[in-house]
Formats: C-alpha cells, sequence, structure tokens
C-alpha cells in the first residue's frame, strides 16, 4: 500500500521534472545570450582578457535563475499535467479515487523547493553576483584606460582631446606617431604630435608619455581668431602631460561598497528601509519586498501550473505551453503594473511588490478547489468541430484533385508540423526575450515614456526573431520528427518504400523558405527597425542617439598624403564648413602647415578647395602666425566621397550598403575595420543557420525520437547551446585577429553542416 503511495508521487513528479529541467536549460540559455549583449564591448574587446570575460557570463547566471527558475516550474508543471490530462491519466487516477490534493501535493513540493533554491539565491547569491559584474565592468574600463586607443582610429575617451595613432601595439600600450588636438574650457587650442607615445597608469593618476615631441599652441582662442593670434611651438624630448582618464574615480567605485539596491544583501535593504530620507527608505523597502516576491514566485507558479494543467482535458504539451506563455505575460505585467502603482504612491511598495505573486496563489488555488468542468471544453469542442469541417474539406479538394497534387500526404502532414512547431517555438521566444528586456528598462520608465517603450519593442522584434531563428528551426525538425518515430509514423512510412532522404524533403524545404524570410528580414527589414530602436532605446534612457566627437566635428585621416582633415558636413549644399586640415612632414610625425578656411568645396569630384583660407606654416614658424590667402587648391587627390558621414553601425546596413561602407572605410584612415568585416561575413553566413539547424536536427530527432520526445528537446538545448558556443567563439578569436572573418562566421555553419550530413547518411532506415 505504502508502495502504491510512492508510486503516484513518483509518477507525477516525474511528468513534470523533464520539461522542468528542459525549460530551466531553454530559458536561462536565451537570456544568457540576451544578457550578454549588453556586455558586448568587454566580451569583444581585444584588449579583455578570457578570464574576464567568462567571470561576466558566469556573474550572470545568478540574476538570470533568479527570473528563468520560476518560470520553469511554470512550464514544467502545466505541461507535464497538459501530458497527463490528454492521455486520459489523470481522469484515470481520479477514476481510482486520487483526489486533486494527493496529486498536486509533489508539485507543491517541488515548488516549495525551487521557493528555497530561489530565496537563497536571491537573497545571497544574486547580490554579490550584481555587485561582482559591476566590478568586472569597472576592470574592463581599467583594462581599456592601460591603453584607450587602437592604431590608426580617432579616439575621443579623454576629455577635451581627440587622439589619432598611426601606428603602434595596443595590447601593449605603445603608439607610434602620434596626434593630439587638445582643446579645453578657456584654454588655449594645443596641437601636441610626437615620435611614440604610451599611457603611464602605475598610479591613481595616469600621464601621457611622449618621447620627440612637437606643441603648437594656437593663441587664447585657438584657430578660430584673427590673424593676430600668437603661436607658440615648442619642442621636447619627453614630455609628460598629467590625464583626467577617471582612473582615480574608476579605483574608489572599485573599492566602494555597493550602492544600488540590486546589488545590496536583504539585510541593507532592510537597514536602508528603516534608516534615512523618506524616499530613500520606500525605494528600499520596494526593492526589499520586490525581491522577496520573485523568491517566493516559484511557489505561487507551482500553484498556478497546477491548477491550469488539471483541467486540461485536450491538446497536450502544445495547449500546456501556450497557457503557461498566457500565465506569464500575465503574472509579469501584473508585477511591472503592481510596481509602477507602488512608486507612484497609489499603493503601499508591499502590496505592489506582492501584487503579482499574491493573485497567482489566490487563481491556482480557486481552479484547483473549483469542481466541475474545464472551462477550456467550450472552446477546445468548437475548435475540434471546426477542425473536422477543415479537413473534411480539404479531404474532398484532394480528392478532387487526385494524383495531380503537387504535394503528397507525407509532404502537407510534415510541413503543417514543422510550420506549427517552428511558429509556435519563435512567438514564445520572442515573447519571453520581449519580457526580460521589459525588466531591463523598467528603471528608466515614467509616465511619458510608455509610448516610447512599445514602439522600442515593436522595433526589437525583427532582431529577436533573426537571432531566434535557428533555434527554432531545430526545436521544430527534433519535435516533428521526434513525434514521427515515437508513434511508428516513421516505421510506416519506410515500410511504404519511402527513405529517410525522402522524408527529409519537407525539411529542408521549410528551412530553406525560413532561411529566405531572414535573408529578406536581415535585407529589407532589420536595418531600418535596428535604426529606430536604437534611437528608441537611447530616448528611453536619457542619451543621446549619436556622438560625432565632443565638440560636434568630424575627422579624417587620408592614408596619401598623411594629412587629417577636421570638419562640419553640410548635407544640404554638400560642403564642408570650418574645414582645417593638418599636412605632416615626410614621416608622417610633425605637422608642417596647418591650412584653415571658411567653407570647403569641390570644383570636381576628386579635388577639394578652401574658400577664405588661412596658412600656418610651422616647419618656419614667424612671428607673422596666419595669413590669408584667399581660396587655395588641395594639391593631393580629395575624392568628395571620402568626406560624406558614415553611419556607425553595421546593423543598420544591409548586406551591399555595409560592403559598400567598409571599401570607403579602407580608403581612410582613423575606423577600425575588423568589426566591420566580421559583421559582413557574418551577414553572409548567419541567414544559412536554420538550414543547417534542420540538417542536424532530422538525424538526432530520428535517432533519440524512439524513446521520447522529451529526449529530443534535451538534444535541442544540447545542440543549440554547442551552436552559439562556437558561433561566439569563433567570433571572438576574429576579434582578436586570430582568423580571418570568412573563417569566422562560415567555420560554424560547415563544421556542424558536416556533423549533421554524417549523422544523416548514417541513420537507420
Amino acid at each position: 500500500m505504502r508502495h502504491n503511495r510512492r508510486l503516484i508521487e513518483r509518477y507525477v513528479t516525474a511528468a513534470i521534472l523533464p520539461y522542468l529541467f528542459l525549460s530551466l536549460s531553454v530559458l536561462t540559455f536565451m537570456l544568457l545570450a540576451q544578457q550578454s549583449t549588453r556586455f558586448a564591448e568587454i566580451l569583444g574587446s581585444t584588449r579583455t582578457p578570457f578570464n574576464l570575460t567568462a567571470e561576466v557570463l558566469l556573474e550572470l547566471l545568478p540574476n538570470i535563475l533568479l527570473f528563468t527558475l520560476p518560470m520553469s516550474v511554470l512550464f514544467g508543471t502545466a505541461t507535464g499535467f497538459s501530458r497527463l490530462g490528454s492521455d486520459s491519466e489523470l481522469v484515470a487516477m481520479k477514476a481510482a479515487g486520487i483526489g486533486h490534493v494527493r496529486i498536486v501535493t509533489p508539485v507543491l513540493l517541488m515548488g516549495v523547493l525551487a521557493t528555497l533554491v530561489t530565496l537563497y539565491n536571491g537573497l545571497m547569491l544574486a547580490p554579490e553576483a550584481a555587485h561582482l559584474l559591476y566590478q568586472s565592468a569597472l576592470r574592463a574600463a581599467l583594462y581599456k584606460l592601460e591603453s584607450p586607443v587602437e592604431p590608426n582610429t580617432f579616439n575621443t575617451d579623454l576629455p577635451g582631446k581627440v587622439i589619432y595613432v598611426r601606428e603602434g601595439d595596443a595590447t601593449q600600450g605603445h603608439w607610434g606617431r602620434v596626434f593630439i588636438y587638445w582643446q579645453e574650457d578657456r584654454e588655449p587650442t594645443r596641437i601636441v604630435t610626437a615620435r611614440t607615445g604610451r599611457i603611464d597608469s602605475s598610479g591613481e593618476q595616469s600621464e601621457l608619455v611622449l618621447s620627440d615631441a612637437m606643441v603648437t599652441t594656437l593663441g587664447t582662442h585657438g584657430a578660430e581668431n584673427s590673424n593676430a593670434d600668437q603661436v607658440v611651438v615648442e619642442r621636447s624630448a619627453q614630455l609628460r602631460v598629467r590625464l583626467n582618464t577617471g582612473r582615480e574615480a574608476l579605483l574608489n567605485k572599485l573599492e566602494s561598497k555597493p550602492n544600488e539596491f540590486d546589488q545590496m544583501e536583504w539585510h541593507e535593504l532592510l537597514m536602508r528601509s528603516r534608516s534615512g530620507a523618506a524616499e530613500t527608505r520606500r525605494a528600499a523597502l520596494q526593492a526589499l519586498h520586490k525581491r522577496l516576491a520573485l523568491c517566493c514566485a516559484p511557489l505561487a507558479l507551482a500553484l498556478l501550473g497546477a491548477g491550469i494543467g488539471v483541467r486540461v482535458r485536450r491538446g497536450g504539451r502544445a495547449l500546456g505551453m501556450l497557457l503557461s506563455l498566457a500565465s506569464l505575460l500575465t503574472y509579469y505585467l501584473l508585477q511591472l503594473g503592481g510596481e509602477q502603482l507602488s512608486r507612484s504612491g497609489k499603493l503601499p511598495p508591499q502590496v505592489g511588490a506582492w501584487l503579482a505573486t499574491g493573485l497567482s496563489i489566490l487563481i491556482g488555488a480557486l481552479l484547483l478547489l473549483v469542481s466541475g468542468r474545464s472551462p477550456f471544453g467550450h472552446r477546445q469542442r468548437v475548435f475540434q468541430r471546426q477542425s473536422r469541417r477543415a479537413r473534411a474539406v480539404m479531404s474532398s479538394r484532394g480528392r478532387r484533385r487526385g494524383q495531380f497534387a503537387p504535394l503528397g500526404l507525407l509532404d502537407r502532414s510534415l510541413l503543417r508540423a514543422l510550420a506549427l512547431n517552428f511558429t509556435a517555438a519563435l512567438v514564445m521566444m520572442i515573447c519571453i526575450f520581449l519580457i526580460f528586456t521589459l525588466f531591463e528598462l523598467l528603471r528608466y520608465m515614467d509616465g511619458d515614456k510608455w509610448g516610447l517603450l512599445i514602439r522600442y519593442l515593436f522595433f526589437l522584434v525583427p532582431m529577436a526573431g533573426t537571432s531566434i531563428a535557428p533555434i527554432s528551426m531545430l526545436v521544430a525538425v527534433l519535435i516533428t520528427y521526434a513525434l514521427l518515430a515515437r508513434r511508428s509514423e516513421a516505421v510506416a512510412w519506410w515500410a511504404a518504400g519511402q527513405s529517410v532522404y525522402r522524408m527529409a524533403l519537407p525539411c529542408l524545404f521549410w528551412a530553406v523558405s525560413v532561411a529566405g524570410g531572414v535573408w529578406l528580414c536581415q535585407e529589407h527589414i532589420l536595418p531600418e527597425a535596428n535604426h529606430r530602436q536604437e534611437v528608441l532605446r537611447a530616448q528611453i534612457r536619457g542619451g543621446a542617439a549619436q556622438l560625432v566627437t565632443p565638440i560636434g566635428r568630424r575627422w579624417l585621416a587620408l592614408p596619401t598624403p598623411l594629412n587629417i582633415y577636421t570638419y562640419i558636413y553640410n548635407g544640404g549644399t554638400e560642403t564642408l564648413e570650418a574645414p582645417t586640415v593638418f599636412e605632416f612632414d615626410n614621416e608622417g610625425v610633425h605637422i608642417r602647415r596647418i591650412v584653415k578656411g571658411e567653407q570647403g568645396v569641390w570644383p570636381s569630384p576628386d579635388q577639394l578647395e578652401f574658400e577664405s583660407a588661412r596658412v600656418l606654416e610651422l616647419a618656419q614658424i614667424s612671428s607673422a602666425g596666419w595669413h590669408q590667402v584667399g581660396t587655395t587648391q588641395l594639391p593631393e587627390h580629395t575624392p568628395h566621397e571620402l568626406f560624406k558621414p558614415l553611419l556607425s553601425k553595421p546593423l543598420e546596413l544591409n548586406t551591399s550598403a555595409l560592403s559598400d561602407y567598409i571599401k570607403t572605410l579602407k580608403l581612410q584612415r582613423g575606423v577600425d575595420v575588423r568589426s566591420f568585416e566580421v559583421a559582413l561575413a557574418q551577414r553572409w553566413a548567419a541567414p544559412l543557420a536554420p538550414l543547417v539547424m534542420a540538417l542536424l536536427g532530422l538525424p538526432l530527432a530520428l535517432a533519440v525520437g524512439r524513446r521520447t520526445a522529451l529526449a529530443a528537446l534535451s538534444a535541442a538545448v544540447a545542440v543549440g547551446l554547442a551552436f552559439w558556443g562556437s558561433v561566439s567563439g569563433f567570433q571572438q578569436l576574429s576579434q582578436h585577429q586570430l582568423l580571418p572573418p570568412p573563417v569566422a562566421a562560415w567555420g560554424p555553419l560547415l563544421l556542424f553542416s558536416a556533423v549533421g550530413a554524417y549523422l544523416l547518411s548514417r541513420a537507420r532506415t
């Protein structure tokens, strides 16, 4: 008797745990990939050590698990119970006299266990991980300060300075042929050139150490003043300049205690809620109760998932997952609403933080306690009648078409299943992606920004969809063909003379269609959508959308001759306003002449001339200083196209525009094109990722699907992690100049395609 009692509990637990762990793996992997984009500068910088990159990824996990563990409990519980209900196993249990309480008891115990784990994570691990993540970002900034300038790249990170280095070693921090335009408030403009240079950051203060330096001081107001401006030229074998790089402030922040609420442990939040200003006490109390509510969410969502699952009679896992997603969206929207009402003072902090969790417990308990027919029964019966009518119509049409139908029964059934599974997986993952993004931006929200947020999430959908499409294709293929093998339909088709390769044709056709859709979205929708969502995100966060230089001017360095231009481009007249050219000596070290004009025009497409020009000869400086020369024609080849403003984000360009952009950048100096070349190679390779995932998922589904469809989903998680890791790893190697960009982009695709082709050739039919 005792064995039978344990048997029911073990069976219910075994029906839920696989879906719980699978959901936890998928959601954690997806949100880890989404959150890693916040630290793209750290993860992709060539000066950041690999161990710091690994630390950032590990420090992201506790706060991600704070969200994904409650989600997984809801998905696992609802899906597991939906499977039991669709197989009539719940009906059999109730017919044997087993009540709701006994069936739900294992779920509640799992919810309590998950709540205890989440409490320890949320109250102890997550705050410490958030503080360590903050320190890792500061350490990455300190690494960057060791040598903030890349060769052949303009840099404006140091306040009041535009720095250009023609050559050097960024990893060692050594510069060669240095140019610095130095303009600070109420100070003369200084132009510094040097043969070599480096930043000395041995202490709290940073110093710029230059050798064979030449400093040109351009009067009180710089080159903008009249001809009477005094010009002073100084030369020095070694010049040391103290810099305000913010290193001291970074070191102080690195050693200071956490000030953000998400970095504080629970006892610190409790102390803040009892002392200090009223606004601080209220914010600390709200943060404490929000964290406690999130930690108790697994128990509440387990109760809600059980209440939903026991009432599902038909529809199986798919209906359970859809209901879970709808419940999850409602839960987090209620949590956001409660938090906003609490911030505005309309609700106490405790009520606002616990609103979603309390309602989930109440609704879950009501669903379990209220007896009667399933609330979804009427909808299911209507849907079944409509489905039977649709199938009857399609069957009659198929009989009329007869043998001349373009698609056979095998093709139609597989394409229908692939389309439904792919759409469900894609929509579900996009919704979770948007939910987490919503929480990330919540701190910047006030009454007049909700419209911006809705528009931002709308324009974020194309990027999320193209990023998630390969994993959604893998999940769809694995589920479709695993169920085919599980139900022995594959054996029936093989017995009818259909080989595994014939069965693969609908899958490959659908994968090619998805790849084509990804390509069209990438070329025609994604660039404009990315541009708009970047602008909207900057508006939500309260920052500027883009920045050229701190003084609003553009800078351009040409390879031949070794000249540097600064100007303001007038797009209406296609002319240069207040242009200045710094002409260097034959070695490209020191400036020999400065030419400044009121306007720059092109009499011919390849020839630039300055109007109302003034010239300063530094090779033979005299008390005359600037002298007027009128209209002067620059002798070198200066095509108009090089001076036009360029976009700075590869995601805002389609493939052809990005290719032209890189060709133009290679004619200039001052822009590192490595990241653009990697982005271009990835642009050609990325649309084929769904096809590769289909080729790899098909043999895996036929191999593991004979056991259970859950094994196929687990294989999807493992393959997705391996693919994402290989793509990220190859890109990092290319950023560090260890692999050519084409190899970095195509390497993972070719590797996984070869594995998929081999497994497909070895598949038994």
